[in-house]
C-alpha cells in the first residue's frame, strides 16, 4: 500500500471522532509496509473534539520511520502544538498551518528534513520568536507566520519565496543567490526586511501592497512584474501620492508589467505616465482597475494635477507591443487614458484589449467605437464583454 488516507467525518458527534482516533491507531499498528509514499489524516477542527498532542505525536513517529518519498501536512488550532519527532529522510514537501514554537519549526527544516524541498508555513508561533531556516536543498518557500520577531532564511537553491510581512518591524533577512521568483505582502521597509544575497534578475516579482512599492528598486530586471495598488486619502492625498511617486522613482527593467490599480482620488492618466517614465523598456502593460463606487475630486495642489504630470513628450514607449486594460465600468478617465496613450511615443504598438467586465448592450458598443476612433489606424483594437456579467464568467470579442 503506498498511500494510506484516513479520514473522518466532521460531522460526527464526539463518540465518532474518538473512535476515529482508535481506527488511526489500529490501521497504523496493522501497517507491515516497510515504507510509504503518502500519509493522510484528516482530523476534525471542532473546538468542541480538540485532539490530544500525545495521540498525533506517535503518528508522526511512524510517519518518519516509514516514508520513502513523500508530502506532508500538518494543520492545527491554538488546543494542539506538535512537535516532531525522529528524522524526515525522504521529506520532499512539508505544509505545515496552525500554532508551533520557534525554535522547534527551525529545528524541523534546518536539521530533521534534509531534501526538503517546498515548505509552506502559515498560522502563528506561541509566543514572540525568532525563526530560521537554512536550507541547502529547498526550492519553494512559503511564509506567513504571526508573532514573528525575526525571520533569518538562508537557502542557496532557493528560487521561488512567498512572504507576508504580519508585523511593520518583523527583521527579515534573505540570502538567495538562485532566487527567481518572489511575492511579497505587507509593508517593506529597508531598515529592517534585507536581501545580502539575491539574483538581481527576476523571472516574477509580486507585490501584493502599496507599502511595498519600493521594493522594486531592489531589482535590475524583471521578466514578469505585479504591482497591486491602492491610492486613497488614508494618509493625506498630497503625501500618499507623492510616497507613490517617490517608491516607484525607478523600477527595474521588465518585459510585462502588470497593474492593478484601486483609486478614485488620483487622475488615471498621470498615475499610469509616471509608472511609464519610470519602466519604458516593456513588451507588454496590462492594467487592472477595480473600482469600489466611491469618487472623489483631487484638490488642485496635488502633484497629480500639474501640467507636468501629464507630459508625454519625456516617454519613450519604443519597446510597447501590447496594452490590456480591465474595468468593470469605462469611465471618462479611461478614455482620457487611451487618447494619452495614443499620442505617446509607442511607435511599435501593434494592440490594445478591453477587457469591459459587462454585458454586450448597446453602451458596450458604444465605448469600443470610441475607443477605435481614438487609436492610431495601424493598431489593433480587441474589445471583449462578458455575457454573464463578471470577469469570473466567459469572455467574448464584441464585434
Amino acid at each position: 500500500m503506498p498511500e494510506i488516507l484516513l479520514n473522518t467525518n466532521l460531522e460526527a458527534e464526539p463518540p465518532a471522532s474518538a473512535s476515529f482516533l482508535d481506527a488511526v491507531d489500529g490501521a497504523l499498528a496493522g501497517c507491515l509496509a516497510p515504507a510509504l509514499e503518502r500519509l493522510s489524516i484528516t482530523l476534525s477542527a471542532n473546538p468542541a473534539m480538540p485532539t490530544p498532542a500525545w495521540r498525533v505525536v506517535p503518528w508522526l513517529r511512524f510517519a518518519a520511520e516509514r516514508w520513502r518519498a513523500s508530502s506532508a501536512s500538518s494543520c492545527t488550532d491554538r488546543r494542539l502544538r506538535l512537535r516532531p519527532e525522529g528524522l524526515f529522510k525522504a521529506l520532499t514537501e512539508l505544509v505545515i498551518g496552525g500554532v508551533v514554537e520557534g525554535s522547534e519549526l527551525s529545528n524541523l527544516v534546518c536539521t530533521q528534513c534534509p531534501r526538503l524541498s517546498s515548505l509552506r508555513l502559515s498560522g502563528t508561533l506561541v509566543a514572540f520568536a525568532d525563526v530560521s531556516i537554512h536550507s541547502d536543498s529547498l526550492h519553494s518557500l512559503s511564509y506567513r507566520v504571526s508573532n514573528t520577531q525575526r525571520l533569518e532564511i538562508v537557502a542557496s537553491r532557493l528560487e521561488e519565496l512567498a512572504i507576508s510581512v504580519l508585523t511593520d518591524e518583523t527583521h527579515i533577512l534573505i540570502s538567495a543567490p538562485k532566487l527567481r521568483k518572489l511575492s511579497w505582502h505587507g509593508t517593506y521597509d529597508p531598515r529592517y526586511h534585507q536581501f545580502s544575497d539575491v539574483a538581481q534578475h527576476l523571472v516574477l516579482l509580486e507585490i501584493g501592497q502599496f507599502e511595498a512599492a519600493s521594493l522594486v528598486q531592489q531589482f535590475n530586471e524583471v521578466d514578469l512584474m505585479k504591482l497591486k495598488l491602492q491610492l486613497s486619502f488614508s494618509r493625506g492625498v498630497k503625501v500618499e501620492y507623492q510616497s507613490f511617486l517617490d517608491a516607484t522613482k525607478k523600477m527595474p527593467k521588465c518585459k510585462t508589467l502588470n497593474v492593478t490599480l484601486s483609486s478614485e482620488y488620483h487622475g488615471l492618466a498621470s498615475v499610469i505616465l509616471h509608472l511609464f517614465r519610470s519602466c519604458n523598456s516593456m513588451r507588454k502593460f496590462s492594467l487592472e482597475l477595480r473600482h469600489h463606487g466611491l469618487e472623489h475630486s483631487c484638490p488642485s495642489s496635488c502633484p497629480c494635477c500639474t501640467e507636468d504630470s501629464r507630459r508625454i513628450d519625456n516617454i519613450d514607449l519604443g519597446s510597447l507591443e501590447e496594452v490590456e486594460i480591465s474595468s468593470s465600468k469605462i469611465s471618462d478617465e479611461e478614455l482620457e487614458f487611451v487618447e494619452v496613450l495614443s499620442r505617446c511615443s509607442a511607435t511599435i504598438l501593434k494592440k490594445l484589449v478591453i477587457n469591459y467586465e459587462a454585458p454586450p448592450t448597446p453602451e458596450a458598443k458604444e465605448i469600443r467605437e470610441k475607443v477605435r476612433s481614438t487609436c492610431r489606424i495601424n493598431v489593433e483594437v480587441e474589445f471583449y464583454v462578458f455575457p454573464d456579467g463578471g470577469p469570473s464568467g466567459r469572455r467574448v470579442r464584441l464585434d
